[in-house]
């Protein structure tokens, strides 16, 4: 090309020559030489600072109230169960006054028993040292997920190849760090919440599904029965999808946990469980991000989250059966919009969900409402970004059913319906 023959260019450095000429090409495709350097370094230093932010929160909630925080909660439900009974745990007039006594708090457990199980080895701990391991846990979920779902995708960029793969690895980069910049996820992650534990589920059921390995990604994709709110709608739409093999694991693993938890708390334990429903969703201060508690419970709620529901089965079957992605992303949204037990770190499915729609490379302006989305979403726990956070949702899932009807029109289906041989899809 005549910018890498000017004088001198010979003895260049290749990699120097190739930053000029990833350089040169941003600024052709821009028309400026200043647009590339403005358009990047606005949108990192304002990331930074608030990655910036969110770590101050962070370290203050972890380092300086260690005992508010709700992993305590977690912590301290299988040692009552295992104690006296896994009904217990839910019983508010005797979990409550305990976790009072230590914390000042009085927020319920409300997981399934499948949740308090797997963290029984952690409750035998002293709580300093279970709250460094978990709290190391759910960060590694974090990059798990951001490695599963955004490293090595599909480039963007019309790049030659050196430029291409420094650009391509400075675009993932730049998504995780917008995640950690990002109030609900990190605030997620201070309170110790078991939200990155479901999403990295449906992470891995989705890396586990690009591999031709079904039935296993379906038995993964059931560990977002300890708080299913968030996801509840990925199988039904994995179903939609005609992914037969994953949702038979999927039920293969669920059908024994509702099961074996039904038996371990009884009748009397689902009672204690509604009771401490109660006591939660009546908690004074306490905000939801849900539908019903946005707009108000009855009718139009109603009609929310039917739209939702019917929006996500739509997008799931419509899809190219290769393009796995959106049906798990319409899955996380339709979920959150159906649920009516919505926290502000529950809204880290979006982030997920997004992450999962740039790997198809989308159209600019999929791309534009995922950019103007992360303001409120940022926002999402004051009050006035409720309604914003609200809309944001249903316009994701609108472009995904938009989304979906376009490729299908554009990428050949490479399996029958039946999803009797599922391909390897690319990665």
């Amino acid at each position: 090309m005549a910018h890498t023959t000017r004088a001198g260019g010979h003895g260049t450095p290749p990699a120097v020559r190739g930053l000029r000429e990833m350089a040169a090409l941003w600024r052709k495709a821009a028309g400026s030489r200043s647009a590339p350097s403005l358009r990047t370094a606005a949108p990192v230093t304002v990331l930074l600072v608030l990655f910036a932010y969110n770590v101050i929160q962070y370290v203050t909630l972890v380092f300086q109230t260690p005992r508010q925080l709700d992993f305590y909660v977690f912590w301290l439900a299988p040692r009552i169960g295992l104690a006296q009974g896994w009904a217990q745990m839910y019983n508010p007039a005797r979990f409550l006054p305990e976790l009072v006594a230590q914390t000042g708090n009085w927020l319920p457990y409300l997981n399934p028993p499948v949740f308090a199980w797997l963290l029984l080895p952690l409750s035998l701990l002293p709580y300093p040292v279970a709250l460094v391991i978990w709290n190391a846990l759910i960060l590694g979920c974090l990059v798990v997920i951001w490695r599963v779902t955004v490293w090595r995708a599909a480039p963007t960029l019309t790049l030659p190849q050196r430029g291409r793969d420094i650009a391509q690895r400075g675009r993932e980069i730049l998504l995780l760090l917008a995640a950690l910049a990002l109030y609900p996820v990190v605030l997620g992650l201070a309170l110790g919440q078991v939200t990155m534990v479901v999403l990295v589920a449906v992470a891995l059921c989705y890396w586990l599904m690009r591999r031709d390995r079904p039935l296993l990604a379906g038995l993964v994709l059931a560990l977002i029965v300890i708080k299913p709110q968030a996801a509840f709608l990925v199988p039904v739409a994995l179903l939609a999808a005609r992914r037969y093999r994953v949702c038979l694991g999927f039920a293969l693993a669920v059908i024994p946990m509702a099961a074996l938890s039904l038996l371990a708390v009884g009748r009397q334990g689902i009672d204690y469980w509604l009771a401490s429903v109660a006591v939660n969703y009546n908690h004074p201060g306490f905000k939801f991000n849900s539908v019903s508690w946005i707009i108000g419970p009855g009718v139009p709620a109603i009609a929310v989250g039917l739209a939702a529901v019917a929006a996500t089965l739509y997008v799931s079957w419509k899809a190219p059966f290769k393009d796995v992605e959106l049906p798990i992303a319409a899955g996380l949204i339709g979920s959150l919009l159906v649920t009516p037990y919505v926290t502000v770190h529950d809204l880290s499915a979006l982030v997920v969900a997004a992450w999962l729609v740039l790997r198809l490379d989308p159209p600019r302006w999929v791309t534009a409402l995922l950019v103007v989305g992360y303001v409120p979403l940022f926002l999402a726990n004051a009050n006035f970004a409720h309604l914003p956070v609200l809309l944001l949702e249903g316009a994701f899932l609108v472009s995904l059913v938009e989304l979906a009807r376009a490729r299908a029109k554009t990428v050949r289906p490479q399996q029958t319906a039946s999803g009797r041989s599922q391909p390897r899809l690319a990665s």
